[in-house]
């Protein structure tokens, strides 16, 4: 493929009855270098999307030291086009064109409304988003080319081809083009800041997968979770532990109003959380505080250095630690290599899934391995020897260096990054990490920073959306107004629905999102109201209590450089 297309700042605006071409797959097929066209179907309006033709098909994929491969895409366009793109990201271990949480919601949904010609890809292979069997051959030798692709190879290849296909549909050039994806679809955010500054205007990046040794502190809490007879924590049980833990910190940040905003900065220990006096309920086993205290603490290697903070201790229940980490259905076969059955897939979580098949399949190379003999302790240590095996065969993926960032930067691109505070797929505590490594970089520090990349981090919500605080937000917009206007975002205004519906009507909680490390104070009398709150600049978000040192934070800013392992 050629060198990833870059496009200028104009306007343009078209309209796709007058450009020339069809929704067919007559028109569309040829255009493109490598590009088949499986598909063209004009879809009418309704419900509010407008006109659009729908083109599906694949890409070939070539270069990066691997064997070629394939992507599948989706580019769907407007009939009333403004003259953008956008690509959105694609979750999980990706597998498919469909996009969900794996980009911002309230993006998704307005993206078509709004004239934008948008794309995604499946990264290069089929399957569900927790099966990992494709990146091996028959022969169980790595499938290179799918990996590649995965990793980063068809993410910019599909956005090079079908940025030029756009404009040949609509005889005109692209005027802004911006990337928007969340988990995995953060990652592919990150990445392609990291390798293709050129290929974006701007980049949107929520609670990305930075780096795939989060899979390693996964290891270990599955462990410490098996770890006895006694070691098991009950979805049941979650909703205690949120209740002991607002109890102990919701005031921590300045107001006590259901919303922890600086999770680091707790001071909870899990062993104060074990039952005492003959009490048996709302409260836990030792075995399982030990449970807990390997689920939020830090990964190491053995020499006590940071290779992965741990989870946040915050709104466990309800889509967090129970869908994540210890189901909501209680596991059948507890002690065995499978302990919800299934081969590690429904009704494991979703995080155990991840765990079980990348280390069989990417890692270990063996679908039949243990991931309980994986060479992780439950306190979390990890040696060196495995973490440099672990990342020869991962590193490719990662975008988890801050020295990687420093083309998009000299570029003048621009990025809003969120993450929710309670996530528990992927710890929130690996933002802070790399953004304040960014700012230790940067000359100026976070002021030299946020001209051009923002972090926003959601009190209360969970993987990509849910969770007890304000989780709505458009994106899109302000990255619209930092690009095209130079307007960069003071704050973002976040909305919480009941039951986390927004068609059920007016949201119960609104509230502004501030870039970090600022934390949002309450200047008003209704904490429910997003005017009650202001981004006055501060640096509380960098306050780090007892369970921010736990998940290997040390405050103020006060972060290590990544060690360079040894080849």
């Amino acid at each position: 493929m050629s060198a990833g297309l870059w496009l200028g700042t104009g306007t343009a605006q078209a309209d796709a009855s007058t450009q020339g071409l069809t929704c067919s797959m007559g028109a569309l097929s040829g255009l493109i270098d490598g590009m088949t066209i499986q598909s063209a179907t004009s879809v009418a309006a309704a419900g509010g999307t407008p006109a659009y033709c729908d083109v599906k098909g694949s890409l070939a994929t070539s270069g990066e030291d691997a064997p070629p491969g394939a992507a599948a895409f989706e580019i769907q366009l407007p009939a009333n086009w403004n003259g953008k793109f956008l690509f959105f990201g694609v979750g999980g271990l990706a597998g498919s064109t469909y996009a969900d949480f794996s980009a911002n919601p309230v993006d998704l949904k307005e993206a078509l409304p709004r004239g934008y010609a948008t794309a995604i890809t499946d990264e290069g292979h089929q399957a569900g988003n927790t099966d990992a069997s494709w990146s091996l051959l028959g022969n169980g030798a790595p499938n290179r080319p799918a990996l590649v692709d995965y990793y980063y190879r068809a993410t910019h290849e599909v956005t090079v081809a079908a940025k030029q296909l756009v404009q040949t549909y609509y005889g005109g050039s692209i005027s802004y083009a911006y990337f928007d994806g969340c988990s995995n679809g953060g990652r592919q955010a990150m990445v392609e800041a990291s390798r293709f500054p050129q290929d974006y205007d701007g980049i949107i990046s929520g609670a990305p997968f930075l780096d795939l040794r989060t899979i390693i502190g996964g290891a270990k809490a599955a462990k410490a979770l098996f770890a006895s007879d006694t070691s098991y924590l009950p979805a049941s049980m979650l909703p205690a532990i949120d209740a002991a833990v607002n109890a102990a910190c919701d005031a921590a940040d300045g107001t006590t109003d259901g919303l922890i905003q600086n999770p680091a900065a707790c001071h909870v220990r899990p062993e104060q959380l074990v039952c005492k006096n003959g009490a048996t309920t709302n409260c836990l086993s030792e075995d399982q505080a030990a449970f807990l205290s390997s689920y939020i603490g830090a990964l190491r290697d053995q020499d006590g250095d940071l290779v992965y903070p741990g989870f946040s201790i915050t709104n466990l229940s309800n889509g967090g630690m129970d869908a994540w980490t210890v189901g909501t259905t209680l596991p059948t076969a507890p002690g065995t290599a499978e302990p919800w059955g299934n081969d590690g897939f429904s009704p494991a979580p979703y995080g155990f899934q991840f765990v079980d098949h990348i280390i069989q399949d990417i890692i270990a190379r063996d679908p039949s391995y243990d991931v309980f003999s994986y060479p992780v302790t439950t306190d979390g240590v990890v040696t060196t020897a495995v973490l440099r095996q672990f990342d020869q065969r991962t590193a490719a993926a990662d975008a988890g260096s801050p020295f990687d960032y420093q083309a998009f930067l000299d570029q003048g691109r621009k990025m809003i990054w969120y993450h929710g505070l309670s996530d528990p797929a992927l710890p929130p505590f690996r933002d802070f990490v790399l953004y304040e490594q960014l700012a230790r970089l940067v000359p100026g520090g976070y002021d030299r920073l946020q001209k051009q990349m923002r972090l926003f981090m959601v009190p209360g919500m969970q993987h990509c959306g849910g969770g007890v605080g304000p989780n709505f937000f458009d994106t899109l917009s302000p990255l619209e107004a930092w690009v095209e206007h130079n307007q960069p975002p003071a704050s973002i205004e976040a909305a919480h629905y009941p039951n986390n519906n927004p068609t059920a009507g007016a949201p119960d909680r609104t509230m502004p999102l501030c870039p970090f490390p600022t934390q949002a104070s309450l200047t008003g009398v209704n904490v429910n109201v997003a005017s009650s709150w202001s981004c006055q600049p501060n640096r509380d978000m960098l306050k780090v209590g007892l369970d921010g040192r736990l998940a290997g934070l040390r405050g103020g800013g006060q972060v290590s450089l990544p060690p360079t392992l040894a080849p």
